[in-house]
């Protein structure tokens, strides 16, 4: 089978099987959302009218409790109460009632501004039942009733909901009600049009999935084979990367190894051989002359030997397999700040459990391409290190007090930036981050590595605070 059309085939019948089951399973979850939504717009929209019915008693409460305080006997200033309560109205059906303490009505139906009115009689058996439940949530301190009665511009029964409250003084009880036939109606209606909706939807749907079908296939084509140059291109960079790395890392060693290690040697050669022509012919030289040439010619070998260890703790340092990675840190800061190049304070807080081997020496490189930058170019009088384990991940942060420099010129040009480069990619390689902020004040970098579930053994990690270092400079980040 050809490349294309197994492409074709990989890309498109995935995608239309997935649409048959979106398909499928659209006719049953629409419906259920549009159940949910209505329960919500029922809830949200009786809260509402709760609020609503509870401000207008409360407001025909406080009428009532001015006229009660008001000048005048008690008999006449429950009059004016009565026939003020009984004008107050509001929307097409909204009216007040009022039971007093033994739970008879106090306005007669005939005397408000509407036709139809009937209130809860609790002497009529039709109205007994519902005028006892407001009588006793009024006497509970006040709340919301639901029950059945009939609407005077219908004439018909429908669900009602009233809210009472108590008069004080008088022991009245005061309540008003709205009817829930329009709610229900509301929400037929969204139930309705959203049905529709849906429908209008899936449909859409279903005619822009067979056009993308088509186009998808192409598309995927096309961005797989675009893809497959684009991963060669970048396996080939990465290739002459690595290359690169290798060559530079070797001519470092290279130069360190000719100006370093080879100067010392040569030199306690030549004091050698001296030592070796005196001793060969006493005449020539003075008694003390021989010893004095050994002895210097040992110390340059000693000098060779620190250069030497010097050198292969710039490839691998032994402390970071031994004792972990703080010391290793101690050491790579003591090592810098004693070149004399800046001031180096390293502070290690927290503490994690073994600290995985790759985890240690990517964190360990980090810190040294740092440090190298901070040299080479960054014209730093301070650096400051801080090692943070905690017990999800461990993080590394750099900063120093240089000039600082343009990070998106120098990420974007391929020929500079490598070391940042290389320890993004390092971070990343281990599933952690690594960000870099830089300006006139300097340049801060943090790496951050997340720890995975198990660690490694004990002889391949070490706590990231095994040997706490002190801090080679007083102040901290």
């Amino acid at each position: 089978m050809q490349l294309r059309l197994k492409l074709v085939l990989l890309s498109g019948v995935p995608i239309v099987v997935a649409l048959l089951l979106m398909g499928a399973t659209m006719q049953q979850q629409t419906y259920k959302l549009v159940r949910e939504e209505q329960s919500l717009v029922q809830k949200a929209f009786m809260q509402s009218k709760e609020a609503e019915l509870k401000h207008y008693v409360e407001l025909a409460r406080n009428t009532l409790v001015r006229i009660a305080e008001g000048p005048g006997e008690v008999g006449a200033r429950k009059e004016q109460a009565l026939a003020t309560l009984a004008r107050m109205q509001f929307g097409e059906n909204g009216y007040f009632f009022v039971y007093d303490q033994h739970g008879q009505l106090l306005i007669d139906p005939k005397t408000l501004p509407m036709q139809g009115v009937d209130f809860c009689d609790p002497n009529d058996p039709a109205g007994a039942d519902s005028a006892q439940r407001i009588l006793h949530v009024a006497r509970r301190g006040g709340g919301v009733v639901h029950y059945s009665w009939s609407k005077p511009s219908s004439r018909s029964v429908v669900p009602k909901m009233a809210y009472v409250l108590t008069v004080p003084g008088w022991d009245w009880v005061i309540g008003t009600g709205i009817y829930l036939d329009d709610v229900q109606g509301a929400l037929q209606a969204i139930e309705s049009g959203a049905r529709t909706n849906i429908e209008a939807t899936r449909q859409r749907i279903y005619a822009i999935a067979a056009v993308c079908v088509v186009l998808i296939g192409l598309g995927g084509l096309v961005l797989n084979l675009k893809d497959h140059r684009v991963s060669s291109d970048k396996l080939r960079r990465l290739a002459r990367r690595v290359v690169r790395s290798q060559e530079d890392e070797r001519v470092r060693v290279a130069r360190e190894l000719h100006d370093g290690v080879v100067q010392v040697l040569a030199s306690s050669k030549f004091l050698l051989e001296t030592a070796q022509l005196q001793l060969a012919d006493p005449a020539t030289a003075a008694p003390a002359a021989p010893r004095q040439a050994l002895d210097q010619g040992l110390a340059r070998l000693s000098s060779a030997l620190v250069e030497i260890r010097r050198v292969s703790h710039g490839l691998r340092p032994a402390l970071l397999d031994d004792l972990g990675l703080a010391p290793a840190l101690t050491l790579l800061a003591q090592q810098v700040q004693e070149s004399g190049a800046f001031a180096v304070g390293l502070v290690c807080r927290g503490a994690t459990g073994p600290l995985p081997a790759e985890h240690g020496t990517v964190l360990f490189r980090i810190a040294q391409e740092a440090l190298q930058n901070c040299r080479n170019h960054a014209q730093a009088s301070r650096v400051d290190i801080v090692l943070d384990g905690q017990r999800r991940g461990v993080g590394l942060q750099v900063v120093d007090d240089g000039r600082g420099f343009d990070l998106r010129s120098v990420t974007g040009d391929g020929t500079r930036g490598i070391g940042l480069r290389n320890m993004r990619e390092r971070a990343e390689s281990l599933g952690g981050t690594l960000s870099i902020e830089s300006g006139r004040h300097g340049t801060c970098i943090t790496a951050w590595l997340p720890l995975p579930q198990a660690a490694a053994g004990p002889a391949r990690a070490a706590p990231v605070s095994a040997t706490p270092p002190m801090p080679l400079a007083s102040s901290t980040p």
